[in-house]
Order: C-alpha cells, then structure tokens, then sequence
C-alpha cells in the first residue's frame, strides 16, 4: 500500500502584486518541503487558519496583523506574516512590526533571503531582510523626538513658519524655536530644509499638507476677489 506524503509547512503567497506573487510561489516551489499556493482573495474575505507562513504586501500585511490582535481571536492559532514591500523607511517598518508582522522584506530582496525568510518565521523567530534591519540598529542609537517634536516636525514638512507653527499648537515663538532646534539637533540636520528631507526618507512625518486659499482675505477688495 502507497503511503501518502506528509504535507509540508504551508506557505500562502498572497500579493496585491500578481506577477510578484507569482515569481514568489515559483521561487518557493523550487524548495520540495514546502507547501506553496496562492490567493487572489482579500483578506477579510477568507480564513488562513491552515498556513504557516503568508506572504503578502505592506496594507494587507498591516490588516492580517490586526485581525490576529482582535480579543475574538488572541486564543486561536495564526499564521506568521511575511511582509515583501518597497517600503523601507524608518517608520514604516517600525509601524509594520509593532503592530505584529513577523518577517520584513524587500522587493529587491534576492531570493535566497526569501527562502531564509520563509524558514526563520516556520522556526519560531522573526526576519527582518538584511538593509531594513542595517536601517533600524541605526535607528536604535538616535534620540527619538517627543509627541511635541514630532509635530512641530510634522509642520515643518507642510511648509509652516515660527508664527503659524504657534498658532496651530496654541504655543509661545520662543517655544516654537526651542522645539525647533531640538528636532535638529536629533535628526543631526544642518537646516530647517534639510530637517524636512530626513523626515522624508526616513518616513518621520506624513506628506506635506495641499495649500488651500484662506478664507480670510485682508481687505473687503481681497474677499470679493477670492470669492469670484
């Protein structure tokens, strides 16, 4: 009598990227241990009780990690997340793994790391691709901004002077400057300037907010103009 094959760990690839999803599942194909399948279902709309690993991309690795967090579901047994994305700035793997994704990853990972991945999170442990990981010690020996600093920072990033930096937080100028130098001072910028393109690449701040019309206007001419 044919004895059946045990199964192997199962390993769902599942990516908004189809093309990248497939180029995955035909890597991991490749290791004969391994249960590979693919899923063009979203996440809400199926249970992966049965994997192991899922491969996925950054918005539904972030949702897959939330639902694991949910009160509903804390007892029952969930698969690791491997997260394969471009995003690799600071704060964007720091929100991924705080809100519970096991594994981080590039997309110009190669693809030996995605196998060393995909075999980290089976075992036990945690992965975090060799870059993002270089990036985040880094990350460790700087002085993290304040709650206040951050959005002091933030307005800086949407273009807002000492003046209306005060007046959007309800604090003095001379605040407002201290604050200021301090948010240079841990980011090690030299400027104003080069503040708002560390917090950029480094994923610190959110995008510069649109500039809209006031709707005030100095002078009844001014009013009558902006509303024509």
């Amino acid at each position: 009598m044919d004895q059946v094959p045990l199964r192997g760990p199962n390993v769902l690839v599942k990516h908004g990227e189809p093309l990248l999803a497939l180029g995955m599942a035909a890597a991991l194909r490749q290791q004969p241990d391994l249960d590979v399948r693919m899923d063009r279902v979203e996440a809400s709309d199926l249970p992966h009780d049965d994997a192991d690993v899922i491969l996925t991309d950054y918005l539904d690795g972030l949702k897959l990690a939330a639902g694991q967090r949910c009160p509903k579901t804390l007892a029952l047994r969930h698969p690791k997340i491997l997260v394969v994305t471009a995003n690799e700035r600071e704060q964007e793997v720091r929100t991924a793994m705080e809100h519970g994704v096991h594994g981080y990853l590039l997309l110009s990972s190669p693809v030996d790391e995605l196998v060393a991945g995909v075999r980290t999170l089976l075992a036990g442990s945690r992965y975090i691709c060799i870059p993002v990981a270089r990036r985040m010690a880094d990350s460790l020996v700087r002085e993290r901004l304040t709650a206040r600093e951050s959005e002091v920072l933030q307005l800086l990033v949407d273009g807002r002077c000492n003046k209306s930096i005060a007046n959007q937080l309800g604090i003095a100028i001379g605040t407002v400057k201290h604050h200021v130098k301090a948010v240079m001072g841990k980011l090690e910028a030299s400027s104003r300037t080069h503040a708002v393109s560390i917090a950029s690449e480094r994923g610190l701040a959110g995008a510069a907010a649109p500039r809209q019309f006031r709707t005030s206007a100095r002078s009844p001419h001014d009013a009558q103009a902006l509303a024509t």
